[in-house]
C-alpha cells in the first residue's frame, strides 16, 4: 500500500514526505483531538497504519500509530516528519526533533514493520541537514560532523540503530 497525507489540523512547518512529493506549510488552525485541549498537527496513512503527531500542550507532542502512543516528546521545541521510506514492505519514518540550546536537531526512526511500532533512540550531530539513503533493507542517515570536515552516519535495519562513522 502507499502513503496518503491526511492533514487535519496543523500548527507549524512540517517536513517533506517524499513519497508524496508534498511539502506542507501549515497555518494556525487547530482541531480538537479526543483528548481535551489536544491538537492533531499531522495525520498520514503510511502503508496500513495511520500515524499522527498530536500536540497536548507546550513542549508536549505525541506520535501515535492507529491511536496508540508510541513516542512522547517533552524536551523539544518542534517535532516533524522528515520522510517515510518503504524498505521492502517495512515502512520507516524519519522524525526530526528541534531541541533547546546549542543543538539544532536530533533524529529518531519510527519503525512500523515490527510486531508493534517502535521508535529508536535519538541520534545525530546537531545538524538539521540529513542525507538519507536506502539499500538492502537498511536506512542510512548521514549528517555533517561537528568539525565541519567529516560526516557521521547511522544505519537502521530490522529494529537496530548502529553508528557507522
Amino acid at each position: 500500500m502507499g502513503m496518503t497525507f491526511l492533514s487535519r489540523a496543523v500548527i507549524g512547518p512540517v517536513g517533506l514526505l517524499m513519497a508524496l512529493s508534498v511539502t506542507a506549510t501549515i497555518g494556525a488552525a487547530q482541531a480538537a483531538d479526543d483528548r481535551a485541549g489536544a491538537a492533531v498537527l499531522v495525520s498520514a496513512a503510511i502503508g496500513n497504519e495511520v500515524v499522527q503527531m498530536v500536540e497536548l500542550g507546550p513542549k508536549v507532542i505525541q506520535v501515535t500509530v492507529n491511536d496508540r502512543v508510541v513516542y512522547e516528546d517533552r524536551e523539544g521545541r518542534t517535532l516533524s516528519f522528515v520522510n517515510a521510506y518503504n524498505m521492502e514492505g517495512r515502512w520507516l519514518v524519519l522524525l526530526q526533533e528541534s531541541v533547546d540550546g546549542k543543538c539544532a536537531a536530533r533524529f529518531r526512526v519510527l519503525d512500523l514493520g515490527g510486531t508493534k511500532p517502535s521508535v529508536s533512540l535519538p541520534f545525530g550531530t546537531c545538524s538539521d541537514a540529513p542525507k538519507v539513503e536506502q539499500a538492502d533493507r537498511t536506512l542510512t542517515v548521514s549528517l555533517p560532523a561537528s568539525d565541519g570536515k567529516s560526516t557521521a552516519a547511522w544505519n537502521y535495519r530490522d529494529g537496530m540503530l548502529v553508528r557507522m562513522r
